[in-house]
C-alpha cells in the first residue's frame, strides 16, 4: 500500500514537471512563432524597384515594431495592389488581382474592373504615404493610415471625357498569407481635389537643342562629361545662343538607386548653364516607353527627385515635361497619353509650382490641347517652310497672351552627292528662313548643335536613310569646326533680344 502509494506521489510529480517543461517549451515556440511566423520576415528584402511608398513614424506603441524590412515588404505590396487594380480596370482581366487582393479589396476591385471596361473609367494611384496604426503581434495583421494622390479618369470615343486628381486619406489593412501580403481593405475616409496655377513665363528664347557629339540620346548620362559640356556651352554663346534645351530619359531618373549619380551631374549641368549664361529648358521623361498606368507611380517618382533639383536651380527657363507625346497617340491612345499628361502636371504643381510648364508638341495643329493648363505652348516646326509664318499667327490668334515657343526647327545636310537631298549651304538657306518667318513668337529652338557620327536607333528608328540624315542635323559638326548655317544662326540670334 505504501508502495503504491509513493508511486502516485512520484507520478504527480513527474507529470508537473512535464507540464512545466512542456509549457516553457511552447512559450518559446510562441516567441519564435511571434518573430518569424513566415519565412519572409526572417529575410532581409532586396527590392527590385524603387519604393513607392513613404513611411510615417507611428504615433502610437504598437504591439509588434514595423522594421525597415517591414516597410519595403508592406510598402511593395500596397504599390502592387494598386498597379493591380489600375491594371485590371485597363485590361478587364480580374484573374491578377488575387496575387496582392484578398477579401473585401478583392470583390471591390473586381467589380471597379467590370465598371471600368463597361464604362471607360480609370483609377490610377500616383503617390503614397503610410502611417501605421496596428500590427499584430505575431505578424499577420497589419494597418495603416495612408494618404494617396489619385487620379480618376474616363475614356470616350478614343479620347479623354473627364479627369481628376484628389488626395484621398483612409485605412488600409493587409493580410500576412501564404503568398506574401496583400491588400484586404482599404475604407477611404476623406478626399479633397488637387488643383494648382501656373507661375506663367515671359521672355524670349534663343536656343539649341543639346547632346555632346561624341554621346547623343541615350550615351549622354552615362557618360556625362563636365569638361566637354563646359567647351559645348561656351560655343552656344558664341553661336548667340542664351537657351539650351536637355534631355533627361526617364529610364535614367527613375533607376531604384535613386538616381544619385545622374541628379549629381544633373545639377553639375545647370550651374555650368548659369556659368555660361544660359538658361536650361529640360524635357522629362525622354524615351518613355509607354503610358501604361501600372509606372504611373514610378514616373511621380521621378518627379518627386528632379523637379526640386531644377527649381533650386535658377537656371530654368520653363519645364517641358514630354516630347512629341502627340506622336503615340495612335500606339498608346490619345486618351490614355493626355489623361497622363494631365496627372503630371497636377504633380508637378504640387511638387514644384514655381516652375512653368509646357509640353513640346511635334506639330503646330496640336498648340491649343492643354493650354489652359500650361503655362508655355511649345511645338516643332519641321512642316513646309511655306507657311510656317501662317501656322504660328494662326495659334497665337487663338491663344491670346499665352507665348508660344517653337523648340525645334532644323534641316539636314546630309547629301548623297552633288547637294542632294540636302547639302550645308542648303541647310544654311533654309535655316535662316525659318528663323524669319518665325520671328514673331516668344523663341525658337534650333535643332541640333552638332552632327552626330553614332545616331541612337531607339530614337529614330533603325532605317539607314533616316539614320543618315539625323546624323546631319547639327550647326557644328562632329568635330566642332562651323558649317555655314553657323554663321546665319548667329546674325540672325544676335538680331534678337536678349533673353
Amino acid at each position: 500500500m505504501k508502495q503504491t502509494a509513493l508511486a502516485a506521489v512520484i507520478g504527480f510529480i513527474l507529470l508537473g514537471l512535464g507540464m512545466m517543461l512542456a509549457a516553457t517549451g511552447y512559450e518559446r515556440m510562441q516567441a519564435r512563432q511571434t518573430r518569424y511566423l513566415y519565412i519572409a520576415d526572417a529575410l532581409v528584402p532586396q527590392p527590385e524597384k524603387a519604393d513607392l511608398v513613404r513611411w510615417q513614424p507611428a504615433e502610437i506603441e504598437l504591439d509588434r515594431p514595423v522594421t525597415p524590412g517591414d516597410e519595403t515588404r508592406i510598402g511593395q505590396a500596397l504599390a502592387e495592389a494598386w498597379q493591380a487594380v489600375a491594371l485590371a480596370q485597363a485590361t478587364g482581366e480580374t484573374g491578377l488581382l488575387s496575387v496582392r487582393l484578398s477579401g473585401v479589396a478583392e470583390g471591390r476591385a473586381a467589380l471597379a474592373a467590370r465598371q471600368a471596361q463597361e464604362n471607360g473609367t480609370r483609377m490610377v494611384v500616383l503617390s503614397q504615404s503610410a502611417r501605421p496604426v496596428f500590427f499584430h503581434r505575431d505578424g499577420s495583421l497589419f494597418q495603416a493610415e495612408v494618404e494617396m494622390e489619385v487620379v480618376r479618369y474616363a475614356l470616350a470615343d478614343g479620347g479623354l471625357a473627364h479627369l481628376s486628381v484628389t488626395r484621398d486619406r483612409g485605412v488600409a489593412t493587409l493580410m500576412n498569407e501564404s503568398n506574401g501580403w496583400r491588400l484586404f481593405s482599404y475604407e477611404r475616409r476623406a478626399a479633397e481635389q488637387m488643383a494648382g496655377q501656373g507661375p506663367g513665363w515671359s521672355g524670349e528664347i534663343r536656343g539649341v537643342n543639346y547632346y555632346p557629339a561624341q554621346t547623343p540620346w541615350r550615351a549622354f548620362w552615362p557618360n556625362f562629361d563636365a569638361e566637354v559640356i563646359a567647351v559645348d556651352f561656351s560655343r552656344l554663346r558664341d553661336l548667340g545662343a542664351t537657351s539650351v534645351r536637355v534631355f533627361l530619359p526617364r529610364d535614367v531618373f527613375a533607376a531604384a538607386d535613386g538616381a544619385g549619380e545622374a541628379l549629381g551631374d544633373l545639377e553639375s549641368l545647370l550651374a555650368l548653364a548659369q556659368t555660361h549664361h544660359l538658361s536650361v529648358v529640360p524635357t522629362l521623361f525622354d524615351m518613355r516607353g509607354g503610358y501604361g498606368a501600372t509606372s504611373w507611380a514610378e514616373d511621380v517618382l521621378v518627379l518627386e527627385r528632379v523637379l526640386p533639383v531644377l527649381s533650386a536651380s535658377g537656371a530654368v527657363a520653363f519645364v517641358d515635361l514630354k516630347n512629341e507625346p502627340d506622336l503615340d497617340f495612335a500606339a498608346h491612345g490619345e486618351g490614355e497619353v493626355e489623361g497622363w499628361l494631365e496627372a503630371m502636371i497636377h504633380i508637378s504643381r504640387r511638387i514644384a509650382p514655381e516652375l512653368p510648364l509646357t509640353v513640346g508638341w511635334s506639330r503646330v495643329e496640336e498648340g491649343e490641347r492643354l493650354a489652359g493648363q500650361l503655362d508655355v505652348v511649345s511645338y516643332h516646326d519641321y512642316a513646309p517652310l511655306d507657311g510656317a509664318k501662317a501656322r504660328l499667327a494662326a495659334l497665337q490668334a487663338r491663344l491670346g497672351d499665352k507665348p508660344v515657343v517653337i523648340t525645334e526647327i532644323g534641316t539636314s545636310s546630309y547629301a548623297i552627292g552633288f547637294g542632294w537631298p540636302g547639302s550645308e549651304l542648303k541647310q544654311a538657306q533654309a535655316l535662316t528662313a525659318r528663323l524669319a518667318a518665325l520671328q514673331d513668337s516668344a523663341g525658337v529652338m534650333v535643332w541640333t548643335l552638332y552632327d552626330f557620327p553614332a545616331v541612337d536607333a531607339l530614337a529614330v528608328g533603325t532605317k539607314p536613310w533616316v539614320m543618315r540624315q539625323q546624323s546631319a542635323f547639327g550647326i557644328l559638326r562632329a568635330d566642332g569646326s562651323e558649317k555655314p548655317a553657323a554663321m546665319q544662326l548667329r546674325a540672325s540670334f544676335l538680331r534678337l533680344p536678349e533673353g
